[in-house]
């Protein structure tokens, strides 16, 4: 434990520390870990996995597929029992001249939603009583910022926010999705195109 405490707290000052730019074109990494959403219409948190995948086909581009697979919802009384949503965006890097990678992205979706059942269904008007409460497929649209920690060729941590916007729409009255997602963690890369070395010659003078 002590040991990834050291590591989480000094991976940044490592990678500041490496000079010359570590993003570039061929350039492939994927995300695992835990993600928070606060909902901007009402009162609670939902909690998820998140993973992605991304590429970069260019030294500033990338283009990313990901997954928010929900967990549990807690707050008022109309919350979502499922609120998954796949992802696909494309981000722009912005240049440093460290191992540091700031980026900002745009990303569509689609979200398969269904509300909870409230617990004092009887109590409310006659539409919610009778609702099936289905499964619903809702599109959305995501804002991303974030920025990625790099220090070797195969690891790195990342923080990421993200707004999403969307409705959920069902036989029921419409439900905002949007909330913002934060996560950070680990992350892995790898050069899906092979790296060209710099050859510096020397000149010697007798």
């Amino acid at each position: 434990m002590k040991k990834l405490l050291v590591i989480v707290l000094f991976f940044p000052l490592i990678a500041l520390g490496q000079p010359g730019r570590f993003v570039a074109k061929g350039l492939l990494s994927g995300k695992g870990t835990l993600a928070l959403g606060l909902p901007t219409a009402y009162k609670g948190n939902n909690m998820y996995v998140s993973c992605n995948i991304e590429y970069y086909p260019e030294n500033n581009v990338s283009v990313r597929g990901g997954l928010y697979i929900f967990l549990a919802g807690q707050g008022d009384t109309y919350v979502f029992q499922q609120n998954s949503t796949l992802f696909t965006g494309l981000y722009y890097h912005i240049k440093t001249n460290n191992h540091l990678d700031p980026y900002v992205g745009i990303e569509p979706g689609l979200s398969l939603t269904r509300l909870k059942v409230p617990a004092n269904i009887s109590e409310l008007p006659i539409s919610y009583s009778k609702s099936a409460y289905p499964f619903e497929v809702s599109p959305v649209a995501g804002l991303a910022v974030g920025i990625n920690y790099y220090a070797t060729n195969w690891a790195h941590i990342f923080i990421e926010g993200k707004y999403v916007y969307g409705t959920h729409l069902s036989d029921l009255p419409a439900v905002s999705l949007s909330e913002f997602k934060l996560a950070f963690g680990f992350g892995f890369n790898m050069w899906a195109i092979k790296q060209k070395k710099t050859v510096v010659a020397a000149n010697t003078h007798l």
